[in-house]
């Protein structure tokens, strides 16, 4: 049997790639662009409306679609990656790019004719009209004598 001297691992001795490599890696020991394109979203509700608002840089107005169905709101678009801007055999993507797909159950108190959406410097706002009934009312209350 062979002897074999023990070294411990050198932090030191990391080169700087792996070591930006592993600050941006996503979590699950996939980088940035191997990861799935997922926007970020905020849900907000007022008195008459829902209104969901996501991020969405730089994709075309072309290469989205928003569709109502089966009481399911659903976002679905594309970012391309431009390859203009990477040529060279030296590069580094870190932008995620690709297809997605987000879906949210909606409130049954929602009018299917009052949805709308807009798009404006990549930010994509859809607006959910509530029903009648799913609005607040005030009721007066009254003093008995």
């Amino acid at each position: 049997m062979a002897l074999v001297r023990w070294q411990p691992a050198n932090i030191f001795d990391l080169s700087t790639n792996q070591l930006f490599d592993s600050f941006l890696d996503n979590g699950n020991g996939e980088a940035p662009h191997e990861a799935a394109f997922r926007p970020s979203v905020d849900i907000a509700e007022t008195n008459d409306e829902y209104v969901v608002t996501a991020d969405l840089p730089g994709i075309d107005r072309d290469d989205l679609n928003v569709t109502v169905a089966e009481g399911r709101l659903t976002l679905r678009g594309e970012r391309r990656q431009n390859g203009d801007s990477l040529s060279g055999p030296a590069r580094r993507v870190e932008r995620v790019y690709g297809t997605f797909t987000r879906s949210f159950e909606l409130p049954s108190e929602v009018k299917a004719d009052g949805i709308g959406a807009t798009y404006r410097n990549g930010v994509l706002t859809v607006t959910v009209a509530k029903a009648e009934e799913a609005k607040p009312k005030q009721i007066e209350v009254k003093i008995g004598a």
